[in-house]
């Protein structure tokens, strides 16, 4: 990843820490950090770490991660927000290394849900892909990085002209995190 491509992003919750290499770049993600929002419930966590460049219209986001075997929920995926209680996150989401799930959730006015998808065992990377089109978004996800798969279709109900796109990690329930990002592009 050239550090001039990167010259547009920003950080929401900046991470421990970051080093560029030429596989990509590691970022740690302190332990007990998370994005969920639940009214019902009174659960209110915005402290995990988010990299993004804000976009307007139609959009395709791409990226690829690279990660050891997530264990306690640990998160790297992609995320698009507009506020603390309007956004989607996509990613590997388990609490034991033999029962992996891709999962993504879409949080509307702070209320969150958790769709989830059963993957295999061995994964250590993983590519996303979000297509924004008219005011749908449209997710898909690959584990080779050349056949995606559609996962989901869904809308948010405050949409608004931009919306912050890219990264995110965090480590909710477990010891600090350091994913590689492989890759991040916009078409």
């Amino acid at each position: 990843m050239l550090l001039d491509q990167l010259r547009d992003f920003e950080w929401l919750n900046e991470p421990k820490e970051v080093n560029f290499h030429d596989g990509g770049m590691s970022i740690l993600a302190l332990n007990h950090t998370d994005f969920w929002q639940n009214k019902a419930r009174n659960v209110h966590k915005d402290d995990g770490h988010f990299f993004f460049a804000r976009k307007t219209g139609n959009f395709i986001l791409t990226l690829h991660w690279k990660f050891l075997p997530i264990q306690n929920f640990q998160q790297c995926g992609l995320m698009l927000r507009f506020d603390e209680q309007n956004w989607m996150k996509a990613s590997l989401m388990f609490d034991n290394p033999d029962n992996p799930k891709l999962g993504s959730c879409v949080c509307n006015g702070g209320f969150t849900d958790w769709a989830l998808m059963p993957v295999s065992k061995n994964l250590s990377e993983l590519w996303l892909r979000v297509k924004r089109q008219n005011g749908d978004y449209l997710l898909f996800a690959s584990f080779d990085g050349i056949s995606f798969g559609q996962i989901r279709l869904f809308n948010f109900l405050n949409e608004d002209v931009e919306i912050k796109a890219g990264a995110y990690l965090c480590a909710p329930n477990s010891d600090d995190f350091e994913p590689v990002l492989c890759k991040l592009d916009f078409d």
